[in-house]
């Protein structure tokens, strides 16, 4: 399982045109409600603000957690935690033949390698997270995809294998 945060930046051939927190609620700052919690897993599967969930996602906030772990979460305060087969997504309005960059900060809370596919507009990658318990909130990854319809549905996935490079 690991956090993550997300933000979506949108890039032509041309020119580079940033628009960071294009996925609306891209760093998890409107929380479920609590009574769509129990614990930190999110019950509902559209729970969380502007995402839609399935499988196991937790909703946590960085800093000291109960029985002595700390998340240092990146760029924000809080962040989702994919448990095995759990993922996030939401559809987002883009250009039928434009280019597009997912960035977003990743870091992964168990010993495993652990595996994020990544998915848009019938494009995916497996990405494989290398840093365990960074103090600054992870790495960042970036991934483009070429928009092939005016409505994609951008998906964040925890297979539940381990992996490598």
């Amino acid at each position: 399982m690991f956090p993550m945060n997300i933000k979506l930046d949108l890039t032509y051939a041309a020119h580079a045109l940033h628009l960071d927190g294009y996925l609306a609620n891209g760093h998890f700052e409107l929380s479920p409600k609590q009574s769509n919690l129990k614990k930190t897993a999110i019950i509902g599967k559209y729970s969380l603000p502007k995402w839609e969930t399935d499988g196991l996602v937790e909703y946590i906030s960085g800093g000291p957690q109960p029985g002595g772990f700390f998340y240092a979460v990146p760029r924000g305060v809080h962040a989702v935690k994919l448990g095995n087969e759990g993922s996030i997504s939401q559809f987002v309005n883009v250009n039928p033949g434009s280019s597009y960059a997912l960035t977003f900060g990743v870091t992964r809370t168990c010993a495993q390698d652990e595996v994020l596919t990544v998915s848009a507009s019938g494009q995916s990658a497996d990405l494989f997270v290398q840093t365990l318990f960074s103090s600054n909130g992870g790495d960042t990854y970036a991934w483009a995809f070429k928009a092939t319809s005016k409505v994609v549905k951008v998906t964040f996935h925890n297979p539940g294998v381990q992996g490598g490079p």
